[in-house]
């Protein structure tokens, strides 16, 4: 089977998004030809690149979308390797949610659409939600990273072949090395704290959704308020530092250049906090109990189809007290508890969150779609 791939998450582009999206080609890549079309500026406009099964090709972003659309459309409506493919594939971007369906109608192709989170979440009470209401209602099939996202969309009426198409991590790449440990007690030192000091790590690309801002304010009435130190390994909002220098917590900011410095990043972290409104599958999650990092986190999105009380530390969504209470519970945590936990996630992760396991999934949708025609 010929599958092309559009997304704007890809790398060289660095986050979670571009991680997973690199992960799931180059497995699926062991089972059928994958050809990636890439939004980005990153690399030369209409590039092509050969990769084990399959092409890359680099689509130029203008800031008129609809431009960069009628670009891409012109570039690929008589290009072989588009018209011998049996499936499009539009993954979580707001370019593919705009341009995918309409560009799969024309070519006469079935296109699956890959929510992954914001995409969804950023559309649906925006002036996007027609092109996703289009969207959903015209591709062959929708896959959802979250259960949550699931329902929701079963319940729009507007698409029945809706599947559920788990994040996943090879554990295997996430072995801690001597180097990391070395890197991790640097940065420890670095930080000047005292030993009783927790460190609690904020991770990722810290918008809103991710209730950073409600977290700051509940930490400041909790226990923690004078012996924390958060972590923040990634991107936050200026007015966020506000708020925590106006809240009086100590904090640090790192941007990590390589795994090496992220896994020592974490490695430096007592607790790993994932204070969500609404998400998708964090990846944190995925990395954080391959490192063996105790984890406190809302019930949001897709977090509680991995998480659960036995195997983290979980609070309702908004809930200050529930937070607290989740802190809390934290800081009574016996070792032996704190171990208890981290091994049934690390289980978890292992029997249900495998690659072949998401490979899958998302195989199973390629196969409902040639079964269609």
């Amino acid at each position: 089977m010929i599958i092309s791939w559009f997304t704007e998450n890809y790398p060289p582009n660095k986050g979670g998004m571009s991680r997973s999206c690199d992960r799931i080609i180059g497995n699926l890549r062991r089972h059928h030809t994958i050809h990636v079309y890439h939004f980005t500026n990153k690399n030369k406009a209409f590039s092509i690149e050969a990769q084990v099964n399959g092409e890359y090709t680099a689509i130029p972003v203008f800031e008129d979308s609809s431009h960069t659309l009628n670009m891409l459309w012109a570039f690929i409506k008589n290009k072989t390797t588009i018209l011998e493919s049996d499936i499009l594939v539009s993954f979580g971007s707001n370019l593919c949610l705009k341009g995918m369906p309409q560009i799969a109608n024309w070519l006469q192709k079935p296109v699956v659409t890959c929510f992954r989170g914001n995409d969804f979440d950023s559309a649906i009470f925006s002036n996007k939600k027609q092109d996703l209401l289009y969207a959903i209602q015209n591709s062959a099939a929708i896959a959802c990273v979250t259960k949550e996202k699931v329902d929701r969309i079963k319940h729009m009426k507007l698409n029945t072949n809706v599947w559920y198409t788990p994040n996943s991590i090879h554990i295997e790449d996430w072995k801690i090395l001597q180097s990391d440990i070395r890197l991790a007690a640097k940065y420890k030192t670095a930080l000047n704290t005292d030993k009783k000091n927790t460190v609690i790590g904020l991770i990722g690309f810290l918008k809103q959704k991710k209730g950073i801002d409600f977290f700051i304010s509940s930490l400041q009435k909790s226990q923690f308020a004078n012996t924390v130190h958060l972590r923040i390994v990634g991107e936050i909002e200026p007015h966020m530092e506000m708020l925590l220098i106006s809240k009086n917590i100590d904090y640090s900011i790192i941007v990590p250049e390589s795994q090496t410095e992220l896994i020592a990043n974490y490695l430096l972290c007592n607790l790993i906090a994932i204070p969500s409104i609404y998400d998708g599958m964090p990846n944190v999650i995925f990395e954080a109990a391959a490192l063996e990092i105790p984890i406190l986190a809302s019930n949001a999105g897709g977090i509680p189809d991995i998480l659960n009380q036995d195997n983290a530390f979980i609070f309702d969504v908004l809930s200050e007290n529930s937070l607290l209470m989740a802190l809390s519970n934290f800081e009574n945590s016996s070792n032996t508890n704190l171990e208890l936990k981290i091994k049934l996630l690390k289980s978890r992760l292992e029997k249900e969150f495998t690659p072949d396991q998401e490979s899958k999934k998302y195989l199973d949708i390629f196969k409902s779609i040639k079964e269609q025609k």
